[in-house]
């Protein structure tokens, strides 16, 4: 996929701070990646 201009910037910030998330979660066991880490019951395996 191509894009330019404002689109390439959003999809670049994006796909940056998904690695972001998927690196800072490396290393978690099964369980604390699927652990509701907030009221509304969001875990980080949602997240990604």
């Amino acid at each position: 996929m191509s894009f330019s201009g404002p689109v390439a910037d959003l999809h670049r910030y994006l796909q940056e701070a998904r690695e972001a998330v998927l690196w800072k979660a490396e290393g978690l066991s099964e369980y604390d990646a699927r652990r509701p880490s907030t009221p509304t019951g969001t875990n980080l395996l949602g997240l990604v």
